[in-house]
């Protein structure tokens, strides 16, 4: 196995880390999408990359813009921005079709990027997916006041579960987030796809992962459902059912 612990520089001239461990003899491959504030060394991530050596698998993970090891400030960054950070990690780095596994935010950005990139995507594997988050999970959820900052000063500082200290929620986050939204229409992908949630998740509600389903196209959506687990779902039993999932997916996507 090899491994590759470097920067891409992208069009937009961002400077995107990533680790990529393969071996040109292993037939499958992994990238992971990271949640918002998340990095490529956080808890699932190298969890995931333990899984994947043990396995004979390879694995790409990568931090976004204004995240982890990569470049930019992240008041500046934006859906669209993580967006052409994930295409070009895909497409200049990533060898042969993948299996997309996305955390959070990164479950809406796997879904973003697997649209555009119907070709390098096998299956899809969501932990409890923020789907048009900047909407529905922030917008949507303001209050009037918080609603007129934000117009006004042109970002909110909040916290949420899971964060040590709080962050900004920008107005051009929330503008360029509506470009993305994709709960309003079909959501046109056929690969196999497996959604995780905790049922006791404070973050990202769990029946959006309904919502979610029912707007792919795919006749192959699984969905589990963990009673007593929250929005990380980095508890051994919840990584053991991510596992399984990876397992159940290559048998099924490839």
């Amino acid at each position: 196995m090899k491994k590759i612990h470097d920067t891409l520089k992208t069009a937009n001239d961002n400077s995107i880390a990533y680790i990529y461990d393969y071996s040109l003899d292993n037939k499958y491959n992994l990238i992971w999408f990271g949640g918002l504030h998340s990095h490529m060394h956080g808890t699932k991530a190298s969890a995931i990359s333990s899984y994947a050596e043990q396995n004979g698998l390879n694995l790409c993970r990568f931090d976004y813009s204004g995240h982890g090891e990569s470049s930019g400030e992240f008041k500046d960054c934006n859906i669209s921005g993580w967006i052409n950070d994930s295409l070009s990690i895909i497409d200049e780095i990533c060898l042969g079709p993948q299996i997309f596994i996305g955390s959070s935010m990164g479950g809406w950005l796997a879904l973003l990027t697997a649209l555009k990139r119907k070709d390098k995507v096998s299956g899809i594997i969501l932990l409890a997916p923020a789907v048009d988050m900047t909407e529905i999970l922030m917008w949507d959820s303001f209050k009037e006041d918080e609603k007129e900052l934000i117009c006004n000063q042109g970002y909110l500082e909040k916290s949420s579960e899971g964060y040590d200290s709080s962050y900004l929620i920008t107005s051009q986050l929330i503008k360029d987030g509506r470009k993305h939204l994709l709960l309003n229409n079909p959501i046109i992908l056929d690969c196999p796809i497996k959604i995780i949630h905790g049922m006791k998740d404070q973050s990202v509600p769990w029946d959006l992962s309904l919502r979610v389903s029912e707007s792919l196209s795919s006749t192959s959506v699984v969905k589990t459902f963990i009673k007593d687990a929250d929005h990380s779902l980095s508890r051994k039993d919840d990584l053991n059912y991510l596992f399984l999932s990876i397992k159940e997916m290559i048998k099924i996507a490839y």
